[in-house]
């Protein structure tokens, strides 16, 4: 059975055939190689992505390094915790020396400043939060009274409070 293909070319059934399946084997070499480099693109993905991360790690090293010395800074804890361990000072001690029933009373009645012996204890949130010695200039924020030419009533509260704490007797 022979058929004729235009210009005077004549093919066999079996010619066609054996045509189809070199094509169709073509098709399944072509199709092989696509999954291999299909696996092959997954793999170097993969690795692609790792040296991503990597080089991710590594600039943020680079970044961290190179900050500038500014940064650099030592937390309170940490000067505390090098005071109380290289320095064998007790800070329980301290706490205890500072806080003494009549600052206690004075934070419970809402003071915002206890003087002590010329020592000022800063009253936060029902918190001591800063410590000015006898010998250190105060700076003071001028209230809106003040500017009225009155003295603040905080003041005179502060002050009836240093004097009702100080009167027991107690060198607190």
């Amino acid at each position: 059975m022979e058929r004729k293909m235009g210009a005077g070319t004549s093919r066999s059934t079996s010619d066609l055939v054996g045509e189809i399946e070199d094509l169709k084997s073509k098709i399944e070499t072509i199709h092989g190689r696509i999954s291999e480099h299909q696996r092959e693109m997954t793999t170097l993905q993969g690795e692609v992505a790792q040296m991503e991360a990597t080089r991710r790690s590594l600039l943020a090293e680079v970044e961290r390094r190179s900050r500038p010395a500014e940064d650099v800074h030592i937390t309170d804890h940490a000067l505390l915790r090098y005071v109380e361990r290289v320095f064998k000072i007790d800070v329980d001690a301290l706490r205890r020396q500072i806080l003494t029933d009549g600052v206690a009373k004075g934070i419970e009645h809402g003071a915002s400043t206890i003087t002590v012996n010329g020592i000022q204890f800063r009253v936060k949130n029902r918190s001591i939060v800063t410590v000015i010695g006898s010998d250190q200039k105060i700076h003071r924020k001028k209230s809106k009274a003040h500017h009225r030419g009155r003295r603040p009533e905080r003041d005179d509260i502060n002050a009836h409070l240093a004097d009702y704490y100080n009167s027991d007797g107690s060198s607190d």
